[in-house]
């Protein structure tokens, strides 16, 4: 959470402890709209990171919340549709990838139901006065684009770079951020090019940001359009130095490159650090927890003959934004969304890797702009880089 001066009135750890207040009677519905269909990887991990919580949150006071989730399949219409039967059905929170976020906001803020955004990073989804129902619990554009930025000042100095981007939202809205963030850093823009969401050819991109005489390729993009473009580079023998964004790390990417492992090789992708400043413990213990219910997150990717698996790092946006809301109904103590929406406001909990997570009324990040880091690709793993300073202090993630 971005740092706030706010009085810490509950911790919840991986057990699923929380308060000693009594639990709001009643069940409070929480509605879940993710891309399941459309984007796995997100899918899964907004979804099963919610189930986790509510399953803990359940066996520590007896049920009185109750899950819905829902396929949203990538579509602003159908999550606005989704958004409108959980106002309907009462519901005291919406948690979602960020899809029709704006438009989803004009269904939930006339009757006070937080939106919890746990994906989509784009500046325009958080503004506590146009759309004051929409929290973000995941790392912003506006902090991963600035950390590429000023790294990429520091390792690639006077070399120039292409853009290429997707015409996606995540895309859009990503690849302004960079660009303004890569001129502001007086580095060179020489191309910019933009591939359509979930294309396999993207050669005609690609041969035009080789052309331009670019040193170094930045790709924002969804994790289909990421490899794509990484195999058209590597496939063409274009050794250029790839950099991307929170996408990268879809293991999507992997199973589209698991032929040529080696074109992975290198990759280099921004995104929020796993483990906290208090270490790497509350992680492990939130990851063992979790891998006891949905087992070790292997996508049938190997290296060194072992299955690689996936940490549940994305999981623990959906999972904090239920304990946020538990919070919220203990201090209420009745399934009163307009309630719950008030409290988020002045609530914080220690979340599942240890950080601090926790709105202002006029703030609605959840994820501090401190907490970004760079990993990159060896062997279908990713491990942090070693040429910055956040990143070199990060243990690394077991996979």
């Amino acid at each position: 959470m971005r740092r706030l001066a706010l009085p810490v009135v509950l911790a919840l750890g991986v057990a699923g402890c929380t308060s000693t207040a009594a639990a709001p009677k009643g069940d409070a519905l929480v509605v879940v709209s993710a891309p399941l269909s459309s984007s796995a990887w997100v899918g899964d991990f907004v979804s099963k990171g919610a189930k986790l919580a509510v399953a803990q949150v359940n066996a520590g006071h007896g049920r009185h919340l109750r899950l819905e989730v829902l396929d949203n399949g990538g579509s602003a219409q159908t999550t606005v549709a989704q958004a409108r039967k959980a106002v309907s059905d009462g519901a005291v929170a919406f948690i979602t990838d960020g899809v029709g976020a704006k438009a989803v906001a004009a269904v939930t803020d006339p009757v006070k139901l937080p939106v919890f955004i746990t994906f989509e990073g784009g500046a325009s989804l958080t503004d506590p006065v146009k759309l004051p129902t929409l929290f973000r619990l995941a790392p912003a554009n506006e902090d991963l684009c600035r950390r590429l930025a000023d790294y990429l000042a520091d390792v690639r100095r006077g070399q120039s770079i292409a853009l290429i981007s997707d015409d996606s939202e995540y895309g859009v809205e990503g690849a302004a951020n960079v660009k303004a963030d890569l001129l502001h850093d007086e580095l060179k823009v020489v191309a910019q090019q933009t591939i359509p969401s979930g294309a396999r050819d993207v050669s005609a991109q690609v041969l035009a940001a080789r052309r331009s005489g670019a040193k170094v390729l930045v790709v924002w993009a969804r994790a289909a359009g990421v490899a794509a473009v990484i195999r058209t580079a590597r496939s063409s023998g274009w050794d250029v130095p790839i950099y991307t964004g929170p996408a990268g790390e879809d293991p999507l990417v992997r199973q589209q490159l698991a032929d040529r492992p080696q074109w992975l090789d290198g990759t280099v992708f921004v995104s929020f650090r796993i483990t906290s400043e208090t270490g790497g413990a509350p992680f492990a213990a939130f990851r063992k927890v979790y891998e006891k219910a949905y087992g070790t997150g292997t996508f049938g990717v190997k290296s060194d003959g072992k299955l690689v698996q996936q940490p549940p790092d994305w999981s623990m946006y959906s999972y904090d934004a239920v304990n946020l809301v538990e919070a919220a109904l203990n201090r209420a103590k009745v399934a009163d969304r307009a309630k719950v929406y008030e409290g988020i406001q002045s609530i914080v909990i220690t979340g599942a890797n240890g950080d601090e997570r926790g709105y202002g009324p006029d703030d609605r990040e959840g994820v501090s702009p401190d907490d970004m880091y760079f990993a990159y690709f060896k062997g279908m793993r990713f491990f942090p880089k070693l040429d910055d300073k956040l990143s070199t202090l990060l243990p690394v993630v077991p996979q």
